[in-house]
């Protein structure tokens, strides 16, 4: 509490001072300060895209030029003031990022990236094309009445961002656009509707640059195409947020105050090398610090990101879970919670599944073994829809859910493990389990109670606040099925999820699964170390060549010739003395 309350004292000492600089300072410093909280306010922008999200973007300046060109129209043909054309500029940028979102959005990586900076290109020769943004000539807008005026106004649109980033990282959707940044496959299976979370973030991105162009047009009283889609101002952006941490609060702020200063030295002594030497500190920054200046302050305890919405609470003050009939155990409940029916998919001339059906009942665990390659890890991703069967259906309580997405199948109650853990490695133990708990309840009080019951539950609650590189491979393991749990899923799907794990670990494992099952969840396991399973299963299904070739209760199955054939080979003797 007291790092947080040093964090906000220096944070009000430097608002405080800029607001002197821009009421009392001359109106070069005034310039100065406005171009730099200008580009502190792009950064955080910049940073909710790229930083939270974990798209590069090289094209934030399109929707800085579209609020500038939108707020001088507005001031020139509306005669409305700034602080009218600045609201507009901010939804119209709003507006445009939407459907750019939902294209741009399907680009991943540096196609992303390319794909934004041909973006601001064709709006500049847009803005050069038409005759009422001035063509390529340009136009003029009323200005402000003096540079401390716009200054000042800049300080404050600059702190807002700031506190309104900070307030996004504490919330549920910052916590979301983290998990997308780290993993978007893991983040769907916690229930995360990763596309429309990806959008949200791009057009808040956006509106925050339009506010900037809008600012940016008052402050000059001038715009032309070249002015207002340059890219010293994107390059000088991504060098702030890269030079003061990506994916930080603080690291805009941070970022923007060096780099303010070292542009204004080298502007004043080598104008003509001050991009060259620019782009060479980024390169530089990349290489060595990669985690900007920011990621120094943390190694020394401070500006740590605190986990979101934690710690968690005592889990010996919690109520205790009231029982869902939809999910109750109950032995007369035989009706099967999953159904799945000539389930096939090929790749090419590759046919990885073929004909399988799947059956799971509420309250018991299927295990589904083969040997590797066998098709099992394609089966839990036809079922959790993260691929579509080129044949056959899958029914979830009754109802067909083939081609729902996975976060849709998730939030209904099929969560999954994966046989490679995916974990997101910059949010913790904690934030991990929040994460699909808060896509299943709507109040913090609720995800945060179920977060502490889970994690009690595994036995992890005393890791809580480490992440999860920290933890050995076994607890990542009991993580991911935690992750699952808090789902509260009626199907648990399985992959692998006890390699690797200790003997005690796997019994935290069977005591977390027979509680699941005692409440109703209908479990099916993949797992290659049988005994891990064996305590829990009451029925097999052997797959090879992604066919089932038995299925049955544990001891006829594995004593079946055809099963000992697909996992020993055809060569195969049983030893005359072979144990038990």
């Amino acid at each position: 509490m007291t790092g947080r309350i040093v964090e906000w004292g220096i944070f009000a000492a430097v608002v405080a001072a800029g607001v002197a600089v821009a009421i009392f300072g001359s109106g070069y410093y005034a310039q100065t300060l406005f171009t730099a909280t200008m580009l502190i306010l792009l950064a955080v922008g910049w940073n909710v895209i790229s930083g939270f999200t974990g798209y590069v973007s090289f094209g934030q300046v399109s929707f800085f030029g579209l609020g500038a060109y939108v707020a001088a129209l507005v001031m020139i043909h509306m005669a409305a003031p700034w602080y009218v054309a600045a609201p507009v500029a901010a939804l119209a940028g709003i507006i445009v990022a939407l459907p750019l979102g939902l294209i741009m959005l399907r680009l991943n990586g540096i196609f992303f990236a390319l794909g934004m900076f041909g973006l601001a290109r064709i709006m500049e020769i847009i803005a050069s094309s038409l005759g009422i943004t001035g063509g390529p000539m340009g136009t003029t807008v009323p200005v402000a009445q003096s540079v401390n005026e716009c200054a000042l106004v800049m300080v404050l649109a600059a702190a807002a961002a700031l506190i309104a980033s900070y307030r996004l990282m504490r919330s549920r959707l910052g916590l979301r656009l983290m998990a997308i940044r780290d993993d978007a496959v893991a983040a769907e299976a916690s229930g995360v509707n990763t596309w429309t979370i990806k959008v949200v973030a791009f057009c808040i991105s956006a509106g925050i640059a339009a506010i900037g162009g809008s600012l940016y047009v008052w402050n000059v009283g001038y715009l032309d195409p070249s002015s207002a889609f340059t890219g010293t101002i994107e390059l000088q952006t991504i060098l702030i947020v890269l030079t003061g941490g990506i994916g930080t609060v603080w690291g805009p702020l941070i970022g923007g105050i060096v780099i303010a200063a070292l542009s204004t030295a080298l502007w004043a002594r080598f104008p003509m090398e001050e991009q060259i030497v620019l782009g060479a500190l980024i390169m530089f920054i990349a290489v060595a610090m990669p985690g900007g200046l920011m990621s120094a302050v943390s190694r020394l305890g401070w500006l740590k990101r605190a986990p979101i919405w934690g710690p968690p609470v005592d889990p010996t003050t919690l109520p205790p879970v009231a029982t869902d009939e939809a999910t109750s155990g109950a032995p007369a409940a035989r009706e099967p919670v999953l159904s799945c029916r000539g389930l096939g998919i090929r790749f090419g001339g590759v046919v990885a599944v073929k004909d399988v059906d799947v059956t799971a009942y509420p309250a018991e665990m299927l295990a589904i073994i083969g040997p590797n390659g066998a098709g099992k890890s394609t089966l839990f991703n036809l079922i959790s829809s993260f691929a579509l069967p080129s044949v056959g259906e899958v029914s979830f309580a009754g109802h067909k859910v083939s081609g729902l997405p996975a976060h849709a199948l998730a939030r209904r109650g099929i969560a999954r493990t994966f046989q490679t853990s995916r974990l997101f490695p910059l949010l913790t133990v904690w934030e991990t389990v929040l994460l699909a708990a808060s896509s299943l309840y709507a109040t913090r009080a609720d995800a945060v109670a179920a977060t502490t019951r889970i994690l009690a539950e595994v036995r992890l609650l005393d890791h809580w606040a480490e992440y999860p590189d920290t933890l050995p491979p076994g607890r990542q393991r009991l993580l991911e099925i935690a992750r699952a749990l808090a789902l509260k899923p009626r199907v648990l799907l399985l992959d692998e999820a006890m390699a690797g794990m200790s003997a005690q670990e796997i019994e935290r494992v069977h005591a977390a699964l027979r509680h699941a099952m005692a409440r109703g969840t209908a479990v099916i396991a993949i797992e290659h170390v049988l005994p891990a399973i064996a305590p829990l299963a009451r029925r097999v299904q052997v797959l090879d060549f992604g066919q089932t070739i038995a299925e049955g209760i544990p001891r006829q199955v594995l004593s079946n010739p055809t099963v000992i054939e697909a996992y020993m080979g055809a060569d195969y003797e049983e030893p005359a003395h072979g144990g038990a």
